[in-house]
């Protein structure tokens, strides 16, 4: 278990009083144990039911739900898999299943195939229909379900961007310890950032951690082999007929050294590399949150259009949250207004309201529509460019809950 994991604390949100006597939902420290994630599940299943009853929906609370799950699963699936050292060989048991469920899961290896995945998403499917009947659901089985999809759903980025392959140390001898301390450096900054750490980037750190150790190691050598050089060249002068026998071992001593030296600045290219992939990775694994987080929302059975202030944005921020939107959010704008959106939201077409000097502001809170601005980071848009950043903030928002 890493430290960050058994350190961390992660707070509920509020719950109302009439779901309390479900479960109470405590702040969890460190990794989550089967009966807390079993408790949330509870208070979930029981907010999607209360959303089926008109009035009683609640989808904030539910989304504040969900980010709890994802979080306290994501400090599972840290303890359990980011110590591994090679995680192209992590297996994922799928757990028992009872006898009145017709479908077989078996053990998978490494990166899961997109089969793979339907197949478990079937089985919980398949699981849920048997809610209603006590005898029959069991929540500790639904809980592992959920968590043997999630544990295949974040293996499956972690391994196609996290595998880097480490530089062969084997036949080098000194490394340049300037180099490879910005290396370091620069790699310490980059995953510093609150709330990032998955496996590959650790074990880059790592990597160059070592380099960092045995770059000390061989300097020291190096040292070694400088004194014993200057013995050499006393003795020499004590002795003519030794002086010739010296000289020749100080020009080998020198040559190994430069050998050294060479092989050193090798290594370090090789130890940056790593690190220069470091930005793309954690571009990709936070692409892949974003998603997970839409497909939460989306999943909602009890989604209104209020569910488009719920999404988040690569920076985990909402809406409201957000200065480029200076806290405005879809419910601050009629949806009766001419100036509106077609959204399909579990089939059903909804609208929301925005005007039209607020579209540059939404499109760049999305990080979209980027040729129909004055500027990537500008707000504004070009002339004569409205009609098509409406429809493209429409169909973004179509494609995160349609």
């Amino acid at each position: 278990m890493t430290s960050y994991v058994a350190e961390q604390v992660l707070l509920p949100p509020d719950i109302p009083p009439y779901l309390e006597h479900l479960y109470k939902l405590n702040p969890v420290v460190g990794v989550p144990s089967d009966d807390e994630l079993i408790g949330i599940h509870s208070i979930i299943r029981a907010t999607q039911k209360m959303a089926e009853i008109p009035g009683m929906g609640d989808p904030v609370l539910l989304s504040l739900l969900s980010e709890h799950l994802f979080d306290a699963q994501m400090a599972k699936y840290r303890s359990k898999y980011l110590g591994i050292t090679f995680p192209e060989n992590t297996v994922y048991n799928p757990p028992v299943l009872p006898v009145h469920v017709p479908i077989q899961l078996e053990p998978i290896t490494g990166a899961p195939s997109e089969e793979q995945v339907i197949k478990v998403q079937d089985t919980i499917r398949l699981y849920h229909q048997f809610s209603n009947v006590p005898s029959m659901f069991d929540p500790r089985v639904n809980m592992e379900l959920l968590e043997h999809l999630f544990d295949i759903q974040m293996g499956k980025p972690v391994q196609k961007y996290l595998l880097i392959p480490s530089p062969d140390l084997s036949s080098l001898l000194v490394i340049s310890t300037t180099t490879l301390a910005k290396t370091v450096e620069r790699a310490a900054n980059l995953v510093g950032e609150p709330g990032i750490e998955d496996a590959g980037i650790r074990d880059a750190i790592e990597r160059s951690n070592r380099l960092a150790e045995q770059a000390n190691q061989l300097i020291e050598r190096s040292n070694q082999i400088t004194e014993r050089s200057n013995q050499l060249v006393e003795q020499s002068s004590q002795s003519v007929d030794q002086s010739n026998r010296f000289e020749e071992r100080f020009n080998q001593l020198f040559e190994r050294l430069n050998q050294h030296l060479e092989q050193s600045n090798e290594l370090a290219k090789q130890s940056t590399r790593p690190v220069e992939k470091l930005g793309d990775v954690l571009g990709n694994i936070n692409k892949v949150l974003v998603r997970i987080q839409h497909a939460i929302v989306r999943n909602h059975k009890g989604n209104t259009i209020r569910a488009l202030d719920c999404l988040v944005n690569e920076k985990g921020e909402t809406p409201a949250m957000s200065h480029t939107t200076l806290g405005r959010s879809f419910a601050n704008f009629p949806s009766t207004s001419m100036q509106r959106l077609s959204v399909v939201i579990n089939g059903v077409t909804q609208n929301a309201g925005i005007t039209d000097g607020w579209l540059g502001e939404f499109l760049c809170f999305y990080g979209i529509g980027d040729e129909l601005r004055e500027g990537v980071s500008s707000v504004e848009l070009k002339k004569g460019k409205g009609h098509e950043a409406r429809a493209m903030l429409q169909k973004y928002l179509n494609s995160c809950l349609g």
